[in-house]
């Protein structure tokens, strides 16, 4: 067995410069947690001037406040609830312009495809693409009507299958068809662009998944559990003029787990038993 590895912090002030995104104007959903917070104070620590947000209003003040401590720069926040359209419609509206848009948000809970109820596939559909859609369409729309931007979304490591999130794996694969398609009918004035995040731990992971999820990674070409700051830095990448040149493409930041690692959500007891053919 490959011994697990401890992966360096490598923030983007230390490899990017403090100026690459200055005068852009960012939106991070989700932003107050987990791998948001990680995307919106990579994005402050280059320049841009960043907004979070989230549906919980506590979270994003408490996080804005600690990502401005940290980065030098003003965080600002706003209340959106991405599945509801009329939202999105008013935050767009409560803010001028956009630059970059970061559709971090969504979530979803392991189980086995046959156990899923109606309502427990459409929330997670509903969350992850429609409301990803929701805020893709406003903003970028409102990129098409004034000077162009630039949009990653966050989605998974698609291509495989995942067993124990069906739901979620499916909408996350219309986000990244959704992206290539738009990448089309939207450039040259809006790129459009997905990172699928591998096995990070994040207090939404430890919540989400059993103990065991996911604890292959050692089969894995890197053998380690990547660090939110590995996200940051190829999202800042992807939204920076430094891939003025790419569009319609996702960026795999997983260690390579998307060739060589355990990609069920549940646990090692969680898988029914075969019959033999």
């Amino acid at each position: 067995m490959i011994r697990a590895q401890k992966v360096d912090k490598m923030e983007a002030n230390s490899i990017y410069s403090q100026k690459l995104l200055k005068g852009k104007k960012a939106f991070v959903t989700g932003g107050a947690t987990g791998l948001g917070k990680a995307i919106a104070s990579g994005l402050s620590a280059v320049g841009a001037e960043v907004t979070i947000v989230s549906r919980n209003k506590e979270k994003l003040l408490s996080s804005a406040t600690e990502i401005s401590t940290k980065t030098g720069n003003e965080v600002f926040y706003d209340v959106v609830d991405i599945r509801d359209v009329d939202s999105v419609k008013q935050l767009s509206d409560r803010h001028e312009r956009v630059d970059i848009l970061v559709n971090n948000a969504g979530g979803q809970f392991p189980q086995k495809a046959r156990d899923f109820s109606v309502n427990g596939w459409r929330s997670v559909i509903d969350l992850n693409l429609n409301g990803t859609w929701n805020m893709t369409q406003i903003f970028g729309n409102k990129m098409l009507d004034s000077q162009g931007g630039s949009i990653c979304q966050i989605v998974a490591t698609v291509g495989r299958g995942i067993p124990g999130i069906a739901h979620s794996a499916t909408a996350r694969a219309g986000v990244l068809e959704l992206s290539r398609t738009l990448a089309f009918e939207w450039g040259p004035k809006v790129r459009v662009n997905c990172v699928a995040p591998g096995q990070f731990r994040t207090e939404a992971f430890d919540a989400t998944y059993e103990a065991g999820v996911g604890d292959g990674y050692v089969e894995q070409p890197l053998p380690k559990i990547g660090d939110v700051d590995d996200i940051a830095n190829g999202v800042i990448f992807l939204v920076s003029p430094a891939s003025r040149f790419i569009t319609g493409e996702i960026l795999y930041i997983d260690g390579g787990l998307i060739l060589q690692g355990p990609m069920s959500a549940l646990p090692e007891n969680g898988y029914p038993e075969r019959k033999q053919v």
